[in-house]
């Protein structure tokens, strides 16, 4: 609880939020307790997602909706696949079951899918241990970032895989202050590369997977979370990259200092010695 609540304190002084409403919307609960019992499912397929996109599907009140979304996980819960999802119109959580989708589009790219489980493996990489198929979707007929060619689809699926969480950590860092740089896209693409050195992927084709995210605070929460309960060499390298895009504009203001001093913080309460 100390190190959520230390996490949250270092997310507001970085984007200037209220931290009140920071812990306000981490902790609301949830009133539906099917939904509740799905969303403590520790089977965690991928986090960090922060996919921005447009979804029509059925709840499981069974209504039919049509929202825009921000996708930040998908959990499996028994033998279903659902996403922990943001809605931007009524700005509240939704939990959306994969096999109640219609449609669902990516709003980056306006890549549209009709079956949900081929756009969370070919749009978004995330490996799925069940097949589904759609006999009115023609896989041939969308090219995503993971389908850019046959000898590095796998590779850079497997190193998005590896590296999601921090990859959402870092987009958003360098989105704090409104805008995204190629330099900073260069910096992320050398994490991958340094985390993933068995990998072989074209940093175009990474690139046009930053271009989907859409990350948010919650979404970074999520992702800084597991982040810093990785291995040590994983911290160090992650925490040497966010320095590096921290300081990408020449300098490190006062909220940014506060920040790293925090992050160091909790790392040093839950027993790492990071040294530079």
């Amino acid at each position: 609880m100390e190190t959520a609540d230390s996490l949250l304190k270092a997310i507001a002084h970085l984007t200037g939020e209220n931290l009140e409403d920071l812990e306000k919307e981490h902790s609301t609960p949830v009133a539906n307790p099917e939904i509740q019992k799905h969303l403590k499912s520790k089977n965690i397929l991928a986090s960090g997602i922060s996919v921005l996109a447009e979804v029509d599907y059925t709840s499981l009140s069974g209504k039919k909706q049509h929202r825009d979304i921000v996708i930040r996980r998908v959990i499996r819960s028994g033998k279903d696949i659902f996403m922990d999802a943001f809605c931007l119109e009524i700005k509240a959580p939704r939990l959306i079951k994969i096999s109640n989708i219609q449609k669902i589009k990516d709003k980056k790219s306006s890549k549209e899918y009709d079956n949900p489980f081929d756009f969370l493996e070919n749009q978004l990489g995330i490996e799925l241990e069940e097949k589904k198929s759609s006999s009115s979707f023609d896989l041939n007929s969308i090219q995503s970032p993971l389908q850019a060619s046959s000898s590095s689809k796998g590779e850079l699926k497997t190193a998005i895989a590896r590296t999601r969480n921090e990859i959402t950590a870092l987009m958003f860092i360098a989105g704090v202050d409104g805008k995204r740089q190629q330099e900073e896209f260069s910096q992320i693409a050398q994490y991958v590369h340094r985390r993933c050195p068995d990998l072989v992927f074209k940093d175009e084709d990474l690139y046009q997977y930053l271009m989907m995210l859409y990350p948010d605070q919650e979404s970074f929460y999520q992702s800084m979370e597991r982040i810093l309960g990785n291995e040590g060499w994983v911290v160090k390298l992650f925490l040497e990259h966010l320095i590096h895009l921290i300081s990408s504009d020449g300098t490190i203001d006062e909220k940014e200092r506060i920040f790293l001093a925090e992050i160091m913080t909790i790392l040093k309460n839950e027993g790492f010695v990071i040294k530079f």
